[in-house]
């Protein structure tokens, strides 16, 4: 499998991530701010075993498609706020949360809740993207693609905030108080090994990468039509969409969090 894999994703690091998922029985397990379920997917597809799933959002919009990809699975989904969870202390084997970091309002508190509802000796597992390190002018698009919607998002009162550096994902996590942390970095997200486009994502020319950017902004920028800000954002938008057809976009770099309780 590996020798077929893009070269660019191959050096990754996404390849070390799925090694130490691959070490981690994660009995039942609690995935927040789940969404479609696409990390439940990645976990089943990765873990050394598991035993179920509960997956937790605000949004029971969200929970949609997750409930049909899931109907015949040992996935329970529930509409949750995670700062407040319903759960008791020392229920889950397992606790995880992926690309909801940037979406919360408070950190601090979904984090703790999370470490409050995970058993002694649990697994503790995040995925999120980052802003800094030495990103390409692709993955850059992405960023400031992502920054704009960001900007959107809270004209319209939805909470979505610019994605963290590194150090700040570090000090949220220093904050929870797991033991054996260990931090992994990838310019690839692990779901990719299992992709079959992802040769073709390697070039962040390809046309659908150029087009998925033009539309998504495009698609934003309608939802701000008639808001005082929106000549400015198009603006910005218009600079993005220029940018994306000259550098192509890619996937911003994703860090990797593993602790125990």
């Amino acid at each position: 499998m590996i020798a077929d894999l893009p070269d660019g994703l191959r050096e990754s690091g996404a390849i070390k991530v799925r090694e130490k998922l691959g070490t981690i029985s994660g009995g039942v397990i609690l995935d927040v701010g789940t969404q479609d379920g696409d990390f439940i997917t990645t976990l089943m597809k990765t873990l050394r075993e598991y035993k179920s799933f509960v997956g937790i959002d605000i949004l029971a919009g969200d929970l949609k498609k997750a409930k049909e990809k899931f109907k015949d699975a040992p996935v329970d989904l529930m509409e949750m706020n995670a700062e407040t969870m319903s759960f008791p202390d020392n229920h889950f084997n397992t606790v995880c949360i992926s690309y909801s970091i940037h979406h919360l309002e408070n950190i601090d508190t979904v984090l703790a809740e999370m470490y409050r509802v995970l058993k002694p000796g649990g697994s503790f597992i995040i995925q999120e993207l980052y802003s800094d390190g030495e990103q390409t002018q692709a993955q850059r698009v992405d960023r400031d693609k992502h920054n704009l919607n960001v900007k959107i998002d809270t004209i319209l009162g939805i909470p979505h905030f610019e994605a963290l550096s590194r150090q700040e994902l570090r000090d949220a996590v220093n904050k929870v108080g797991l033991s054996a942390v260990e931090v992994y970095e990838s310019s690839w997200g692990v779901k990719c090994l299992f992709c079959k486009e992802a040769p073709d994502c390697e070039d962040p020319h390809r046309k659908e990468n150029v087009d998925y950017v033009i539309k998504d902004i495009d698609a934003d920028l309608a939802r701000i039509i008639d808001h005082p800000s929106y000549d400015e954002l198009r603006q910005v938008g218009e600079s993005i969409k220029e940018r994306v057809k000259v550098t192509g976009s890619s996937a911003a770099s994703v860090m990797y969090f593993f602790g125990k309780k």
